[in-house]
């Protein structure tokens, strides 16, 4: 081919009508080269391994007319010949390879990958393991939803600008041209425009379907968050109330059962002997003390007298000094 291009690209019609018989014609392989291996195999061995029987049909498919610089009996129905992206070019054999192995091997090997990390991980969940995923699991996890995306919008752009029908052939610039001179004003004006444009509302009617999604999600984990706060706050409040009535109430159980154990009656002369006769009544109840306690002051009571008459007016019935429960002193 001379240094100017002089073959116009193929339109997106004519590159759809050469896959499909190439698709025709890789099934109608596979099926031959399945009777070989039925042959010397078995059925067993057919019913075995499926996906591998057809990743080498067409592998072998593509390595005895592409690979080797033929036509593709597809390209030959439609008269396609592959250039590069400038159109001046033929590809060269590099190229070709990689198209080969991108098309026909690499989808085999990476649905073998991703299945083996997933059942590796859900090994490890039932052995209970509860490490995160490394960055690659979380990547082949998503590893088919993303590939689809891709595909799609890949198809959309190809129905816009007939060029390229499948990645592989996008990434390694392999592009068709017409096999003959075509007339400007003969080649077809038809487009697929119309289906790229429904394929690009479809994706963004998904896209934005699973943002609705995420954000419903999003709020409800807030929602969540934020009422499970609450409980918290409200457990822990209620956890300090709990403890201030216990406290007050061990105050009051203090107060009205001060130390029965203990208890000590001056009505008995062998208690606190040290004590005065006249100096063993309670100035309040005026009979002997029980449980005398003494205020700041210096003042002897019983301890229920007092602590009743402090609950009421905080000071000393005697001598008027301030006088709390927590200054009182029990006598032993």
């Amino acid at each position: 081919m001379s240094s100017e291009r002089r073959l116009p690209f193929a339109d997106a019609a004519t590159i759809v009508r050469a896959h499909q018989k190439d698709v025709y014609f890789e099934s109608s392989y596979r099926s031959q080269l399945q009777d070989i291996l039925q042959i010397f195999k078995g059925q067993r061995f057919i019913n075995e391994f499926p996906q591998e029987i057809t990743v080498l049909s067409k592998a072998l498919y593509l390595a005895l007319t592409t690979l080797i610089g033929a036509r593709t009996l597809g390209e030959e129905y439609v008269d396609l010949i592959y250039v590069n992206k400038t159109g001046r070019k033929l590809p060269k054999l590099l190229p070709r390879l990689g198209f080969l192995i991108s098309y026909a091997l690499a989808p085999y090997l990476i649905n073998k990958f991703v299945k083996y990390l997933r059942t590796k991980r859900e090994k490890r969940e039932l052995e209970g393991d509860q490490s995160k995923d490394s960055w690659l699991v979380k990547f082949f996890s998503n590893y088919y939803e993303v590939l689809d995306t891709m595909i799609n919008i890949h198809i959309a752009v190809f129905y816009f600008k007939g060029e390229f029908y499948s990645i592989s052939k996008r990434l390694f610039g392999l592009r068709y041209a017409y096999g003959h001179h075509k007339e400007p004003e003969k080649m077809q004006r038809g487009n697929y425009s119309l289906l790229g444009g429904l394929i690009i509302i479809q994706f963004a009617v998904k896209l934005l379907m699973n943002l609705k999604e995420f954000n419903e999600e999003y709020v409800k984990k807030h929602s969540k968050r934020k009422e499970d706060d609450e409980k918290s706050s409200q457990q822990t409040n209620s956890i300090e109330d709990e403890a201030k009535v216990h406290s007050i109430t061990e105050l009051s159980t203090l107060s009205d059962n001060f130390d029965t154990t203990l208890l000590i009656d001056l009505a008995d002369e062998k208690q606190l002997p040290y004590l005065q006769d006249t100096a063993r009544n309670c100035m309040l109840c005026l009979s002997p003390m029980v449980s005398p306690s003494a205020a700041n002051c210096g003042h002897l009571y019983c301890w229920d007298c007092i602590v009743d008459w402090i609950r009421e007016n905080p000071e000393c019935p005697l001598c008027r000094q301030q006088c709390l429960e927590q200054h009182l002193l029990p006598l032993r």
